[in-house]
């Protein structure tokens, strides 16, 4: 590598038999001038625009190739077959495999030809595994003056004058690429002895470790490792082939490793074996996780803890129950829940803000816990109910005094910007074994009892009788009243825009349904529309709800307005019911919308009930024109094997993620994760729930496509839309609409 420090050359790791060849190598069949030399290419690539600069780079380099462009494993094999080729050029990402697999499959077919993979990013591990696999050189997209030169070294190679003046130059080459690759990986990568000696370490190591690289040479390995043990050196070469010859064990643990200035951080470690000159030698590439640990770690929280409170959860919680009547049931003991509900938080919400709700909610957790025996337990289960676990309370006085005692906490005053507010609570109780025999049970029975303390004037608390159900009689009656709001026409729909966040204008809007009963007023969505998919009526509401909006967005077209993509969000009712393909197909003709301003909006957990069906369902949708966009992303458990396969337009992070950015360092890694994974799969990322200046600029900067959130307008109904369109200057209203 010219002047580069000798104790820096892979000699250990250079794969002399590979037939890897230096892309800078003289060559004696040089084109003559005003000529070129014939050359037979099969290229192996999705892209036609890349074949054919890789094609006008070959012919800059004085060749005259014929070629033939194939993309699928089929494709190749049988191209392979067809006739004799000078060289394989291949690209290293396909959608239906990669450069490595296609490498494989030239080779056993004939090893002789030459095999060149042309890309646009190169990791350490995939150069290494292309070489070892018999790669005969890696070029890079943006520098395609190395690939005639790279060209000619291998087709001058089939010649007999290269004889041992190449051979020797190839090993010097090979060294010399590799270095380039090794110490320009992010990756740490180290060579070791059997006795765990570092014989060489890339630049990145300085960066990981703290150590330059010259001064790991001579060092044994344990010292980066934490507590320098012994048995961590010994992980290193566990399932290692201690067998004669070359062996790439591909080995992958987790270890925790120390820095020079001693601070601990977890790495993901790759261990592959090499025998060189008859000695045994690893090459490890040594990863930071530490953000992937941070981000995994924050996931599993999410999954048992409340984010806001920092309780348990409903899932932690009905776990804790199941586990104390089974004790309890063993022991002969006495359980009881009481299910909290705030009887005027609704109030702050509405006249202060969401931001005063929440910390209202986080000072009721406080007062809870502290109101509590050490041995009881108190979750959040959303908005502004929360549930206690008393294991072996002595019934009913135990119980009785705590949830006077947690009445007492919560009536005293919340200071909100220097002003007093007070709540009140209402509490349901029910007990094991008198009320319930299971967990689902006994928290139903507290949650009508809690019913039943409000009819009684709230703030107090009533233990469970059978006799007194409120709720599951109030879900009659709004399932009555639901059966019939479709036939009496008390379903609107709101609109939210969607912002483009590097030219701020409008790109569409989201289409929410609203109910709008006439003798109980405007009811939440998140109470009828779990109902409406249980009963099943959400496929008939959801039929409408398509029908509707792309009449009112082809209206707007007829009134002079632009054309704007309307997004409807599918159930998982809907996602499943057969009719659903030819209720969209209707929509649209009844309508007279163009397809591609149709946008579906689906969750990560409706594909994975069935991906093969989602995957056929979703390539019919696309084939009509209509976009795709996956709702909540980052909420949900879905394979990203599977997800990569969805035809998918892009993905919505999730608000949950968004409301703390940017303060909160987890949230902020995990959106930049998703929109950096979102654009790597080409698709377009949207973020919910922007409420701030502050977090719209900082999805703009960190490349998030478009938003929408009460920042940018909350939902509304479709003649106040439009004026809000207007004055956001992102249209000029019709003339009739002006007088209007």
């Amino acid at each position: 590598m010219g002047g580069a420090d000798p104790m820096l050359q892979l000699d250990l790791m250079t794969p002399a038999a590979d037939g890897l060849r230096p892309a800078q190598e003289p060559d004696e069949r040089v084109a003559p001038v005003g000529g070129g030399v014939p050359l037979r290419v099969l290229c192996v690539d999705d892209d036609e625009e890349d074949v054919a600069l890789v094609l006008h780079a070959l012919k800059e380099g004085g060749y005259i190739p014929s070629h033939r462009h194939v993309c699928g494993r089929e494709r190749l094999i049988e191209a392979i077959g067809s006739q004799q080729w000078d060289m394989v050029i291949s690209d290293y990402a396909m959608p239906q495999f990669d450069g490595l697999t296609a490498l494989r499959i030239v080779k056993e077919r004939d090893p002789n030809i030459p095999f060149i993979l042309v890309s646009g990013a190169v990791t350490g591990d995939i150069a290494v595994a292309a070489m070892k696999s018999g790669a005969a050189d890696y070029v890079m997209k943006d520098d395609l003056t190395r690939l005639a030169p790279a060209v000619r070294r291998e087709v001058a190679e089939a010649g007999e004058r290269r004889a041992r003046r190449l051979a020797e130059a190839n090993l010097s080459a090979n060294e010399e690429l590799l270095n380039s690759i090794v110490n320009t990986a992010a990756d740490g990568i180290i060579v070791i002895d059997p006795a765990g000696t570092i014989e060489f370490g890339n630049a990145a190591m300085e960066k990981l470790f703290g150590w330059k690289p010259l001064e790991l040479i001579g060092r044994n390995v344990a010292r980066l490792l934490l507590g320098r043990s012994r048995e961590g050196q010994d992980m290193l070469f566990q399932g290692a082939d201690a067998a004669g010859g070359k062996s790439a064990t591909g080995h992958v643990r987790e270890l925790k490793a120390q820095r020079k200035d001693g601070s601990v951080f977890p790495i993901e470690l790759t261990v592959s074996e090499t025998c060189v000159n008859g000695g045994k030698r690893s090459t490890c590439i040594l990863r930071d996780v530490t953000e992937r640990k941070r981000a995994e770690e924050r996931i599993r929280y999410l999954a048992h803890y409340d984010d806001l409170t920092g309780l348990p959860n409903r899932v932690l919680f009905a776990q804790l129950l199941e586990q104390a009547l089974s004790e309890a049931k063993y022991a002969k003991k006495e359980v009881a829940v009481l299910f909290i509900d705030l009887d005027r938080f609704k109030l702050i919400n509405d006249t202060l803000s969401h931001t005063s709700g929440d910390t209202v909610l986080c000072q009721v957790a406080k007062r809870l816990v502290g109101a509590l025996a050490r041995r009881d337990t108190v979750a959040r289960f959303g908005g502004d109910e929360f549930v206690v676990l008393m294991r072996d309370c002595g019934i009913p006085n135990d119980v009785t005094s705590t949830a006077q005692v947690l009445l007492t906490a919560l009536a005293a005053p919340f200071v909100l910007e220097n002003q007093e507010y007070h709540l009140t609570a209402s509490i349901g109780i029910s007990t094991f074994p008198g009320d319930g025999q299971d967990a689902q049970t006994v928290l139903k029975n507290a949650d009508s009892a809690m019913y039943r303390a409000k009819e009684q004037g709230k703030n107090n608390y009533q233990f469970y009788s059978s006799q007194m159900n409120v709720r599951s009689f109030e879900r009659l009656v709004l399932e009555r009243f639901l059966r019939h709001a479709l036939d009496q026409d008390e379903f609107q729909l709101h609109y939210q825009p969607k912002i483009d966040l590097t030219t701020g204008r409008v790109t569409g809007m989201e289409a929410l349904l609203r109910w709008m009963h006439p003798g109980m007023g405007m009811i939440s969505p998140a109470k009828f529309i779990p109902l409406a998919e249980e009963t099943g009526l959400i496929v008939p509401i959801g039929e409408w709800v398509l029908r509707e909006a792309c009449a009112q967005a082809r209206r707007w077209q007829d009134e002079g307005l632009p054309p704007l993509r309307v997004a409807v969000n599918l159930s998982a009712r809907q996602f499943a019911h057969d009719g659903l393909h030819a209720a969209i197909v209707g929509a649209l003709e009844e309508s007279g919308l163009s397809p591609n301003l149709l946008e579906l909006e689906i969750t990560e957990s409706m594909t994975m009930e069935s991906p093969e069906h989602a995957t056929a369902w979703l390539q019919k949708i696309k084939a009509l024109g209509i976009t795709v966009a996956i709702d909540d992303f980052g909420t949900g458990y879905s394979s990203l094997g599977y997800l990569k396969r969805f035809p998918i337009d892009s993905v919505k992070i999730d608000r949950s993620f968004i409301k703390d950015i940017p303060g909160d360092t987890d949230d902020v890694a995990i959106t930049q994760a998703i929109i950096a994974m979102g654009h790597s799969l080409r698709l377009k990322v949207i973020a919910e729930g922007v409420e701030s200046a502050e977090q719209a600029e900082f999805l703009r900067r960190h490349g998030c496509d478009e938003a929408q959130g009460f920042f940018f307008g909350k939902p509304l109904p479709a003649g106040e839309f439009v004026q809000l369109l207007a004055r956001r200057g992102d249209i000029e209203l019709p003339a009739e609409a002006r007088s209007a």
